[in-house]
């Protein structure tokens, strides 16, 4: 009897040692979805208690291996091939696995901008040492007015000139009169005053020769430019 018990104690001892060695390998979720990438493998071999949640499922060393060979991407079509045998209350086993390493394209890069429309607006010109709108240069303004009107964020510098007669401090303050004669005409046909932006050039930047009356007449301007364009 007690030789039939301390058996049955050295029996329970190796089955409690065997069974602390096993590893209990549970399958984990590899999705099949049919796209096409790189080829990769995974062998894994071991001895256990080995319980695949479905018939094509993974252990997790395999998983591990091909997850590694594919750390940018997912893994797809995976391919197993098992052979087990029973070894009284463990199993071997040996897993051969295969799969393909989808890795999605980049997304597309966002649409470029819309260009914008270049706004051009027409400058006008004044009479000798005056800085009253002309009738003629009336249109001009009107038209000029009308395309801030719609495209009311849009900021114009309005850029006073005079020819080369007279004194540069007299020309200075005759220009900032001409731009805020322009300014005051643009406001007047509805422009806000934000986005008009009047300053005085003097007889600097001449388009045209001084030394003619034409290219002083062309000299005598205010010209409209907008902000960034």
């Amino acid at each position: 009897m007690k030789l039939f018990r301390a058996s049955a104690i050295s029996l329970l001892t190796i089955v409690s040692l065997m069974l602390s060695g096993c590893v209990v390998i549970e399958s984990s979720a590899i999705s099949q979805r049919g796209e096409t990438g790189q080829p990769i493998s995974a062998n894994a071999s071991d001895y256990g208690i080995l319980r695949l949640s479905a018939p094509y499922g993974l252990t997790s060393q395999a998983d591990t291996q091909l997850a590694s060979q594919c750390a940018n991407g997912e893994l797809t079509d995976v391919q197993t091939e098992l052979s087990m045998r029973d070894f009284f209350i463990v199993q071997l086993y040996n897993l051969s696995a295969a799969a393909l390493c989808y890795v999605p394209p980049p997304p597309p890069p966002p649409p470029a901008p819309a260009p914008q429309t270049k706004i051009i607006l027409r400058g006008v010109h004044f009479a000798f040492n005056k800085a009253a709108i002309r009738s003629i240069d009336q249109p001009t303004l009107d038209e000029a007015a009308a395309t801030l009107k719609a495209n009311p964020k849009v900021t114009v510098h309005v850029d006073g000139y005079t020819d080369a007669i007279g004194s540069d401090a007299y020309n200075q303050k005759l220009s900032e009169r001409r731009a805020q004669s322009v300014v005051n005409y643009l406001e007047g046909q509805g422009v806000p005053a934000a986005q008009l932006i009047p300053e005085g050039f003097g007889k600097s930047n001449p388009v045209a020769s001084n030394k003619t009356a034409d290219g002083r007449a062309q000299n005598r301007r205010v010209e409209l430019v907008p902000v960034n364009q």
